[in-house]
C-alpha cells in the first residue's frame, strides 16, 4: 500500500501557513450511514456539529480503507459543492441527503484489499473571515475558482494529519454489487449515559482506555475494526434503550422535549459508535421504556403520559435508515431484508394498552395491525433466516407469571401481555416458521434458551413433525451500572411447560429449554452458517478482539438450528 494520502499532494499547498487559511474541514458529528442505490443515487445520513452551525460548502474525497486505520487518498479532483440549508432543523439534527452513483470511486482491479469510497466533510470559514467583509464588496468571503481549491486541498491536508479516529466517522464506503459470503450481526442494547468522570477519548483508539460507560461499544468497534473476523460484521441491531430519557429517574431529568430527547440520541450517536467501520453498512435501532420513561405503558384510562408524544416523534426522527423509511411515528414497527436474512423490527413498547386486574387476560402489547403485518412477514420470509428484533424479551417468561397468571401484570416483558404473548407464538407455529430467533435486551442479562412449539393431543410422530422450534437470544447491557436493574436468572422460568390456545382452535404447547447464562455488559455477536447460527458474546474477561481467528477461532456458546 502507498504510503496514505501520497497520491494528492501537493508540496506548495502543503506549505500554507494555517494563519493564511480562511475555511477549516470537520468530519461530521456521526457516522455516515448509508442506504441501497435509488435512481442512480446513494441515500446517505448523518449530522454536523451543533457547536459549528451550519457550514459553506461540503467537500467529498476519494479515498480508499485498507482495513484497520488504513486510509488511502485516490487519485481525482476533490467534489466541492455549495451547502443548502434546510428549510427547518438546525444543526445536530439528523441530516438525510443522497450523492450520485457514480461519484463513488470504483475498485481497483488489482487492489484486492482495497474498498473504495468517499470521505464526506463540513467546509466553515474562520471567523476571522467575518472582519474582511468589507474588503470584499459585502461579502464574507473572496475565494473562488482556484484559490478556494487551494484553500480546500490546504484545510484538507491539515485534517488528514490528524489520526484516523478525528475523521473517519466521515468515510462511506461506494456501493458494492456483491454481498459478503454470509451474514454476521451484533445484538447490543440499554446504553445508562456517561457522567462526568467517564470521558475517555483515548478509547478511540484503545479499548483498554474505555471508561465503563464506553467500554463495551468500544471493544466492538475495535473488533470490527482490527480483527479478520470482525471484518465480516455489516449489521448491528440496537434492542431499545438506545438512551436514558429518564437517568435520573426524574430527579434532575431536562423538562424540554429537546434536551430530553434530541441531544440524547445526538450525543449516543457522536460516542463510540460512530468509530464503527464502514464495513458495518447499517444499524437498526427497536424503541423500548427509556425512550420514554422506565417502564412505560398507558395510564389508566389510556392516558399516555406528557413525554409519550415527544418520544415518540424524537425514536422515529432519529432512525438509523438514511433511505427511504417505512411507517412513521405512529407506525415504528418495520421489516427490512439484509444478506440474505429477514428481520422484522417489532414496536414492543408504543402500542401498548392500559392493564388492570380486569383486563389482564385480553390487554393487548401489540396492535392487531402490526399483528398482521408480523404473520404476512413470516409468510414471505419463508426459507430465509428469519430474526424478529424488540426490546422486551418474548421468551422465557417470569417465574411468578408462571406460578400465578395475574402475576402478569408486574411483567414488563411479553408475559406481562399473555394475550399478544400468545398471538405471537401462535402466529409462528400457523406458519410452521422453524428456527425464527427473537433478539431482545430489556433485562440487561445475557442469554439464550430454545422452545418447540407443538399441539397438544397428537401422537408423538405427529407432534414432531407439526413441531416448530425457536430461539430467544437476549443482550445484555452495553453499559448497566445499577445492579437493581438486572434481571436475576432465577426469575425467569427456564425450563418450563405451558400450553395456550392457538388458531382455529387447536391448544398449543410451548416447551422451554434451560436458560444458558452469560452475565456481564456486553453485545453478541452471531454469524448464519449454513443451517446454523452461530453465537458469541463478548466480554471484557474475554473481548472478542483479543482471541483468535479462523482456525483460532473459539468455538461459539451455541449452535443454534435454524431449520
Amino acid at each position: 500500500m502507498n504510503a496514505p494520502f501520497d497520491a494528492c499532494q501537493n508540496g506548495a499547498v502543503r506549505q500554507t501557513p494555517m494563519a493564511d487559511l480562511l475555511i477549516s474541514v470537520e468530519a461530521p458529528w456521526h457516522r455516515v450511514e448509508q442506504g441501497p442505490p435509488q435512481a442512480g443515487r446513494v441515500p446517505l445520513l448523518t449530522a454536523f456539529r451543533p457547536e459549528l452551525g451550519w457550514p459553506r460548502w461540503l467537500l467529498r474525497v476519494p479515498m480508499a480503507w485498507h482495513g484497520g486505520d488504513g486510509y488511502e487518498r485516490l487519485p481525482g479532483a476533490l467534489q466541492i459543492e455549495d451547502w443548502v440549508p434546510p428549510s427547518r432543523g438546525r444543526p445536530g439534527d439528523p441530516w438525510r441527503f443522497s450523492v450520485a452513483v457514480d461519484q463513488f470511486p470504483g475498485a481497483a482491479p488489482t487492489a484486492q484489499d482495497q474498498a473504495p469510497g468517499l470521505l464526506l466533510l463540513a467546509v466553515y470559514l474562520e471567523p476571522r473571515v467575518m472582519a474582511l467583509e468589507g474588503f470584499h464588496h459585502g461579502c464574507l468571503h473572496g475565494l473562488d475558482g482556484q484559490a478556494l481549491r487551494d484553500q480546500m486541498e490546504s484545510a484538507l491536508l491539515q485534517l488528514l494529519d490528524l489520526p484516523p479516529s478525528q475523521w473517519r466517522q466521515g468515510f462511506v464506503l461506494s456501493p458494492r454489487a456483491e454481498a459478503p459470503p454470509r451474514l454476521t450481526l451484533a445484538l447490543a442494547a440499554c446504553q445508562y449515559p456517561p457522567g462526568l468522570l467517564d470521558v475517555s477519548p483515548g478509547c478511540n483508539d484503545d479499548p483498554a482506555q474505555a471508561s465503563p460507560a464506553f467500554a463495551a461499544m468500544a471493544r466492538l468497534q475495535h473488533w470490527a475494526r482490527h480483527h479478520p473476523d470482525g471484518r465480516a460484521l455489516s449489521l448491528l441491531l440496537l434492542a431499545g434503550d438506545q438512551i436514558y430519557a429518564d437517568a435520573s429517574g426524574g430527579l434532575a431529568d431536562s423538562r424540554s422535549g429537546i434536551e430530553r430527547y434530541g441531544r440524547a440520541y445526538g450525543e449516543f450517536k457522536a460516542g463510540p459508535v460512530r468509530h464503527l467501520p464502514p464495513s458495518v453498512r447499517r444499524i437498526v435501532h427497536s424503541v423500548d421504556d427509556h425512550e420514554i420513561v422506565d417502564n412505560w405503558e398507558p395510564e389508566a384510562r389510556g392516558h399516555v403520559g406528557p413525554w409519550f408524544e415527544a418520544a415518540r416523534q424524537a425514536a422515529w426522527d432519529h432512525r438509523w435508515e438514511a433511505g427511504p423509511r417505512t411507517g412513521g411515528p405512529r407506525c415504528l414497527w418495520h421489516d427490512f431484508e439484509w444478506e440474505g436474512g429477514a428481520f422484522f423490527v417489532a414496536d414492543a413498547r408504543c402500542e401498548r394498552e392500559a392493564r388492570r386486574a380486569a383486563n389482564w387476560s385480553r390487554a393487548r402489547l401489540w396492535s392487531e395491525a402490526q399483528r398482521e403485518a408480523f404473520s404476512d412477514w413470516l409468510a414471505r420470509s419463508h426459507g430465509r433466516p428469519r430474526f424478529m428484533l424488540c426490546g422486551s424479551l418474548p421468551l422465557p417468561r417470569r417465574r411468578t407469571t408462571a406460578e400465578h397468571a395475574a402475576s402478569c401484570l408486574r411483567s414488563d416483558a411479553w408475559d406481562g401481555y399473555p394475550h399478544s404473548q400468545h398471538e405471537l407464538l401462535s402466529e409462528i407455529w400457523r406458519h410452521r416458521a422453524r428456527g425464527l430467533v427473537f433478539l431482545s435486551g430489556d433485562e440487561h442479562r445475557s442469554g439464550w434458551i430454545s422452545a418447540r412449539i407443538s399441539p397438544v393431543g397428537d401422537a408423538p410422530q405427529d407432534s414432531v413433525q407439526d413441531s416448530v422450534w425457536v430461539h430467544s437470544i437476549h443482550s445484555s447491557a452495553l453499559y448497566a451500572p445499577w445492579p437493581f436493574a438486572v434481571t436475576a436468572k432465577e426469575e425467569l422460568a427456564a425450563p418450563e411447560v405451558f400450553e395456550f390456545d392457538g388458531p382455529d382452535g387447536q391448544r398449543l404447547r410451548c416447551e422451554v429449554s434451560a436458560w444458558h447464562d452469560h452475565p456481564g455488559d456486553g453485545v453478541a455477536v452471531l454469524s448464519v452458517v449454513g443451517t446454523q447460527l452461530h453465537l458469541w458474546f463478548d466480554r471484557a474477561e474475554r473481548p472478542l478482539h483479543a482471541l483468535g481467528a479462523g482456525a483460532d477461532r473459539p468455538a461459539p456458546c451455541a449452535r443454534l438450528d435454524l431449520e
